[in-house]
């Protein structure tokens, strides 16, 4: 090979000794040019244009191309040291450049040039080839020279060692493709004994030249040992995919898990034991590959999460069923491949696996190896591999039978040497392993691994009836025994534990949206946004907006049920603000009344136990809410906020289905009815005495210095008073007007009524003037004092005869006053029952015997035709003007 000129270095330094330049030291004297020459130069130097290096600066300057006495007569001394380093360390970089250039670069391309002059060569010889075999079959009838004579024969082996060699990668590729782990292990550890095979040939054998040793490669042996570089990762994949395909989520069968296996117990070398806890920790990667959660696991935590949707039900029931199953299924897989079976023998299936394979297959007759030149050829064309299947009934894997699926089979089966068609793998001898011992440590992993991803998957439910569906779905897939019971006892703690949390979250949410719907209708009340909860009476009588025709018409009838549905709150006084309160109260309560349905004795208990901390929680909210609406006194609508709060808590307690849908039992709803009812009390506080001292102030002109005799009997109908003060009257329809604002549904009794009147009955007998006076009309001042008082004792249901006021003021009438005095007052509170009726709801009613058809409806009765005067007693129906068709109904309760 010629070798180039060396070209010169442009980095080298002017200044460096090398053969192209001048010596760095000028000497002393200076050199005179020949005589040849001189003229010439110095003719030549005027009219030589030079470059002008004082105009630009020394970086900008090519020094490469400068003469050195250029370079010393421009730039002063420490400038031409400087330029001096600057080259001489280009010069060095370009240097270590080229060493390095030569020490990797060059012999990468030496080794390239020496390959691709053997791969020339053996192409050209493969070209040859091809061209006499398209000869041979262009003319079949010329007979072709036997040249080659034994030497065909001996290369055919040698032909079918390549030929598998070359097909083992796409075998290998479509085996791994289909899953046939065992199949490809057999086949590369053949490809193996083929290389190790060929290259113990003989020399002559292997396509050596009969040239000398020095100058004839060996282009076939060294083909074939870089195919068999690429085939030596195919061993790592194999074991991988193998134990990937050991940890796939779906459920294994059991002779494919089996070969798998078999496969790395051969490649790895693995003992039945080794195998047998591959298998179990492969499975338990599956499971916890099943169980992983998207947003990550959550171990303590988990259990005390809000009830936020996180996975649908749905989901949640299938990755739980996936688990279960895939736990059942490699502890049947254990038992089925590794446990000892009920034989002479005593193997298990995989020993027995192992026995086959060893065994290998009979070794068949020799059959003469003729030379076939058309068959071989057809059967070397290359085709796509089978599916590989196999049952558990059908043979065991065999040399034989791994080289039978592969396209060139024939020249493969025909012409491989025995020691390759008949090889079985060894495999160490190792005792069955004791399957308890392995199992029993793998359980309690499982069973961890259970309870840690359990949790977080259970946090996505957020209903009791998920969570028991679920249960109930998990127990009909675990068996009642063995594996299937631990589980069981282990998922029985995570399901009452998330029941558990979801009640928790469930009240207290209910009462956190309670303590803040609460306080913000209290909020808007005391603002006076919500007029129409003030007057609860106002709001039921007022008018109703009747559905459309078009509404009523539909078949479905949603209009005339929502119009019958706000009718029916109307008719309970559910004003707008205290419906909307109520509505999310009871809609919580009914959904946890769903999640109560079904529940076993033990969950339900302890359901209880924590309801009770929550109604005191609840009961407790409203205390605040009620002392925060008291705590502004001094402003507008502290009273109708406290009375607001108080109807929240008397519907609470009788007339909503809220208590009962939590599942109050009979020891708990009568403790929250009491507190409710306590709260609700407390609310009428500020209301009672504002009430009172409204009435007292209308009740005090009866007792004016200037009202005389006259001004008493003026309203009289007879010798003696048969009716109330009109200052009491007024008085007491003050306090009708205040009872209407409590808002009491009409199914609820209350002693709120009477511990009014009774407040109300206490001031008005502590005022000065009841007492009997002397002097003209003294008389009638008594008995209108004694009326009025004895007026209020009934209304508080209180002995009109054992009152010490009233005997004193008696003691001054004259006349049967005082015998008639109690038939009198009962006759006129039957006059006035109707104006005084939220007074009188709390006094026993007449006997329904005694009522007349006009005073049916009338609680007391109706009054006589005729007072004291003879007047005559008209029904107050007649004021209403019912229609013709009010008498269809029925008014008799």
């Amino acid at each position: 090979m010629a070798t180039a000129p060396p070209r010169r270095q442009s980095g080298a330094s002017l200044m460096s000794p090398t053969p192209a330049g001048p010596s760095f030291r000028r000497s002393p004297i200076p050199r005179r040019p020949s005589t040849m020459t001189q003229n010439s130069d110095a003719s030549s130097r005027g009219h030589r244009r030079r470059p002008a290096l004082g105009k630009e600066a020394p970086e900008e300057v090519d020094w490469a191309v400068v003469e050195p006495d250029d370079v010393f007569r421009r730039l002063p001394v420490h400038e031409v040291k400087r330029v001096e380093a600057k080259m001489r360390a280009d010069a060095l970089n370009k240097q270590s450049e080229l060493r390095s250039m030569v020490g990797t670069r060059y012999r990468d391309l030496l080794t390239s040039a020496s390959q691709i002059t053997a791969l020339h060569s053996s192409s050209l010889r493969l070209s040859s080839s091809l061209k006499a075999v398209g000869t041979a079959c262009a003319n079949p009838a010329v007979e072709v020279p036997e040249v080659e004579g034994e030497g065909v024969s001996e290369l055919l082996p040698v032909a079918a060692h390549v030929k598998l060699l070359l097909d083992t990668p796409e075998a290998l590729y479509s085996l791994l493709a289909h899953h046939a782990f065992l199949n490809a292990a057999m086949l590369w550890l053949l490809a193996r004994i083929v290389k190790d095979g060929l290259n113990d040939m003989p020399e002559e054998v292997k396509g050596v030249s009969p040239q000398p040793r020095s100058c004839s490669p060996q282009p076939y042996v060294a083909l074939m040992q870089k195919q068999w570089e690429a085939l030596l990762p195919f061993r790592g994949q194999i074991v991988s995919r193998a134990t990937s395909a050991l940890r796939a989520r779906e459920l294994l069968e059991k002779q494919h898990t089996a070969d798998t296996l078999l496969a790395l117990i051969i490649l790895d070398g693995l003992s039945v034991d080794d195998a047998l806890e591959l298998l179990l920790s492969q499975r338990l990667r599956a499971l916890r590959d099943i169980l992983a959660h998207s947003s990550g696991r959550r171990r303590s935590s988990a259990r005390r999460e809000s009830v936020t949707a996180k996975e649908p039900p749905k989901d949640v029931d299938k990755t739980l069923a996936e688990a279960l199953l895939c736990i059942l299924d490699a502890e049947g897989l254990a038992h089925a491949l590794f446990e000892s079976r009920r034989r002479a023998d005593g193997e298990s299936l995989i020993q027995e696996a192992i026995r086959l394979v060893q065994a290998g297959d009979e070794t068949p007759k020799p059959t003469p190896k003729s030379h076939n030149r058309r068959a071989s050829r057809i059967a070397s064309i290359s085709l796509p591999l089978p599916p590989i299947f196999r049952s558990a009934s059908g043979p065991s894997t065999s040399a034989r039978r791994v080289l039978s699926t592969l396209p060139a089979s024939q020249i493969l089966l025909r012409y491989l040497p025995t020691t390759v068609t008949g090889f079985t793998p060894f495999i160490a001898p190792s005792p069955a392993p004791l399957l308890s011992d392995r199992l029993s440590p793998w359980e309690s992993q499982v069973v961890a691994v259970l309870r840690e991803a359990v949790p977080a998957w259970l946090a996505g439910l957020t209903s009791v009836a998920d969570v028991w569906a679920l249960r109930a779905a998990t127990r009909d897939l675990l068996p009642d025994k063995g594996m299937g019971s631990r589980i069981r006892d282990a998922l029985e703690d995570e399901w009452g534990a998330r029941v558990q949390a979801i009640w928790t979250a469930k009240l207290d949410a209910l009462v956190t949206g309670a303590r803040d719907a609460v306080q913000t209708a209290a909020d808007k009340i005391r603002s006076g946004a919500e007029v129409q909860d003030n007057d609860p009476a106002t709001y039921t009588f007022a008018d109703v907006a009747f559905p459309s025709a078009s509404a009523l018409a539909g078949s479905s009838g949603a209009g005339f049920a929502t119009f019958l549905r706000n009718l029916k709150k109307r008719a309970a006084r559910r004003t707008p603000l205290l419906d909307s309160v109520l509505d999310g109260l009871e809609a919580a309560a009914d959904d946890i009344a769903a999640d109560l349905a079904g529940l076993p004795k033990n969950l339900g208990d302890d359901y209880r136990s924590k309801l009770g901390g929550a109604l005191g929680a609840l009961v407790h909210a409203l205390n605040d809410a009620l002392s925060e609406a008291g705590g502004h006194r001094d402003k507008t609508g502290s009273i109708e906020a406290e009375l607001f709060i108080g109807r929240i808590a008397l519907f609470l307690a009788h007339a909503s289905p809220f208590l009962s849908d939590l599942g109050a039992d009979e020891s708990d709803l009568p403790r929250a009815q009491v507190a409710l009812m306590e709260t609700h009390t407390e609310s009428t506080v500020q209301w009672q005495a504002a009430a009172v001292d409204a009435a007292r102030a209308a009740i005090l002109p009866l007792f004016d210095v200037h009202r005389g005799p006259a001004q008493v009997r003026a309203s009289w109908q007879g010798p003696h008073p048969t009716a109330p003060s009109p200052q009491l009257l007024t008085s007491l329809t003050l306090l009708v007007a205040a009872v209407r604002r409590l808002g009491v549904p009409p199914v609820v009794e209350l002693d709120s009524v009477p511990r009014l009147l009774r407040a109300f009955r206490t001031e008005a007998r502590d005022l000065e003037g009841w007492e009997a006076s002397s002097g003209e009309g003294a008389g009638e001042l008594a008995a209108q004092s004694a009326f009025d008082l004895a007026f209020l004792d009934l209304l508080t249901g209180d002995d009109i005869s054992s009152d010490p006021i009233i005997k004193s003021l008696l003691d001054d009438v004259a006349g049967d006053f005082g015998q008639r005095l109690p038939e009198l007052v009962g006759e006129a509170l039957r006059r006035t029952q109707v104006v005084l009726h939220p007074l009188v709801e709390h006094l026993v009613p007449a006997e329904r015997g005694k009522r007349e058809r006009t005073g049916a409806l009338l609680r007391l009765g109706a009054p006589a035709l005729r007072g004291g005067v003879g007047a005559e007693f008209k029904s107050p129906l007649a004021v209403a003007r019912p229609g013709k068709r009010f008498g269809m109904l029925s008014i008799v309760a």
